[in-house]
């Protein structure tokens, strides 16, 4: 074997051990990642269940409102709420005042309450997690 033979393979081998520590780095990046959306998910479900425990006209349309919780991971989170009325037939009428809109189309449906939970790192002015969860409310429900 001579020197250059000894060279080329030992290249070649370099270039496949950087391949695999680029793999597992982008693995647990990416594992990463997954912990904080699951967290993320567990405390905007904790939020919503809040919410489906409490009578219809408890639920206060209002603006993006909320405040920080600590994960199970021990990371702090930013989850907050918005509270709206809306149609679900016909054109879209959504709006965050405290009286309901008229709805219109057919068939003709009553308004609804849709709460939008987000999820953020830290804090508002943060960007927000990949998850937010919304749920329609009925007044037919309480």
């Amino acid at each position: 074997m001579t020197l250059v033979e000894l060279l080329i393979a030992m290249v070649v081998m370099a270039v496949g051990i950087a391949a695999l520590v680029a793999g597992f780095s982008s693995g647990i990046l990416a594992i990463r990642r997954a912990h904080i959306a699951s967290t993320s998910a567990a405390l905007a479900d904790m939020q919503m269940e809040q919410y489906r425990k409490a009578t219809f006209t408890s639920l206060t349309p209002g603006a993006l409102s909320g405040g920080t919780q600590t994960g199970s991971d021990g990371r702090t989170y930013w989850v907050g709420s918005t509270i709206s009325w809306t149609c679900v037939v016909g054109p879209a009428n959504t709006t965050t005042s405290a009286t309901a809109p008229t709805c219109t189309g057919t068939p003709a449906s009553r308004p609804v309450k849709l709460i939008t939970v987000e999820v953020h790192n830290g804090s508002t002015s943060a960007a927000p997690l990949a998850f937010s969860e919304s749920t329609t409310f009925d007044s037919s429900a309480d």
